[in-house]
């Protein structure tokens, strides 16, 4: 109990030093207590769907790991080791439930990061949390993820709920630009009909009931079906001022489109990250997207706060990306990029390896990154049930063609237009 007490103390005070700095990603001192030597590389699991109908989002999202670890290996990796990714694609709560199963029992692997899609990423930390293997959650928002309990699940980014009451406290901000107040608002939310889309919901629901606001339609859909006309003639009949939703890509693009054909006109529309912050949201839809507000953290990353070792990797991370895939990283590119390179340095690395689940547990419970030291503009800080509490979020809108920041003030590149947004016929 000596030595185990003096190893964690250890872990402790790493920690602070690289929280303290605010430098996420400053290499430590540590000495390797894995048992591997140098020579044997440390293995990583990268669960993304990489195929079906969130492929696309999935390949943007394993790059942003990859260009991380990539980085890494080539600053001469962790403790002299390097990072030897294993990847899965894991379109669906199948292929997750067999392919994490899969890297811990075949491949050995004790640390997996993902994933795209709440619904698997609930499989996975289920699995994970079985087999004492640390799971580090980067993307998926799904509420039940850090509500169970797990010690080894820790999530980076945001959780559902946090992004619904985002949303409508950022639509409560424009109440007096359509011209009324806060608890006359008639709110429709629309959601996909898995756990990201209910998550997100309860937050919505839950601002609303503190602010008056009025709920006039709480709808899940579909989002695999290829006509989603009925869930917009629902919001049409309505008749709500906001539309708060929560989509993936295609839907997310064919909501917009029936909009259009349906004549469907409420005065704010508000898209929860997914769908509605990628570029291929815009390149389908061209000017029918302007106005569109979409809640995600920062994907304009203000170097000057950020570590001078992390800003030149952010900075090499956005040359590789748009190399690789033909245009900027999005959101979930620089969320996976940052959440790989604390993974790497501030628990691998201060643990001294993977070997030790308990090591690596202590040193993500210890990181005490303030806000603003990583390229969204979030910290990190994990409450007892490993949620991120100091992740963070925005609000951008489509403006020619470019996301611009609006909202917080003090983070914004412009102001807001198309509050109210326009009739369609009068566009």
């Amino acid at each position: 109990m000596k030595k185990l007490s003096k190893r964690i103390s250890i872990i402790l005070v790493l920690s602070m030093i690289l929280s303290g700095c605010g430098n996420a990603g400053k290499e430590t001192t540590s000495g390797s207590t894995d048992k591997e030597n140098t020579d044997t590389p440390i293995k990583i699991g990268v669960i993304q769907p990489r195929s079906g109908n969130l492929a696309v989002s999935g390949e943007d999202s394993y790059l942003g790991s990859k260009i991380a670890f990539d980085l890494i290996n080539e600053r001469g990796g962790i403790n002299g080791r390097q990072i030897e990714i294993v990847a899965a694609d894991v379109p669906d709560q199948t292929a997750a439930q067999n392919e994490v199963n899969r890297l811990i029992q075949n491949e050995g692997v004790k640390v997996i990061t993902g994933i795209y899609g709440s619904a698997m990423a609930e499989v996975a930390g289920n699995v994970t949390n079985r087999n004492d293997v640390l799971y580090w959650e980067s993307i998926s928002v799904t509420d039940k993820l850090t509500s169970k309990g797990y010690k080894g699940v820790f999530r980076t980014h945001v959780n559902g709920s946090g992004f619904g009451a985002q949303a409508a406290k950022i639509a409560g901000t424009f109440a007096d630009d359509i011209g009324m107040d806060v608890k006359d608002m008639k709110v429709a939310i629309i959601c996909e009909n898995g756990d990201f889309g209910q998550s997100v919901a309860r937050g919505v629901e839950k601002y609303a009931e503190e602010t008056g606001m009025q709920i006039v339609l709480n709808e899940l859909y579909d989002s695999k079906s290829t006509d989603t006309s009925p869930i917009v003639l629902q919001m049409k009949a309505a008749e709500p001022d906001v539309v708060i939703a929560t989509s993936y890509i295609n839907d997310g693009i064919d909501i917009t489109k029936q909009s259009k054909i349906l004549d469907f006109n409420p005065k704010l529309y508000i898209g929860i990250g997914s769908g509605y912050g990628l570029p291929a949201y815009y390149d389908a839809l061209g000017e029918n997207a302007e106005g569109i507000i979409d809640i995600d953290p920062s994907k304009k990353p203000v170097y000057d706060s950020l570590s001078p070792e992390l800003a030149e990797a952010v900075k090499e991370f956005e040359k590789r990306f748009e190399q690789e895939r033909g245009y900027e990283p999005p959101v979930i590119g620089y969320l996976t990029f940052q959440s790989a390179w604390v993974l790497a340095y501030n628990v691998i690395e201060v643990a001294g390896g993977v070997d030790d689940y308990q090591a690596m547990i202590d040193a993500a419970h210890a990181i005490d990154l303030p806000e603003g030291s990583l390229p969204t503009g979030a910290g990190i800080k994990f409450d007892s049930f490993g949620q991120n509490m100091r992740a963070s979020l925005v609000a951008m809108q489509w403006q020619n063609g470019q996301l611009e920041t609006i909202y917080p003030e003090a983070m914004a590149s412009k102001e807001a237009i198309m509050i109210p947004r326009p009739k369609w016929s009068e566009r």
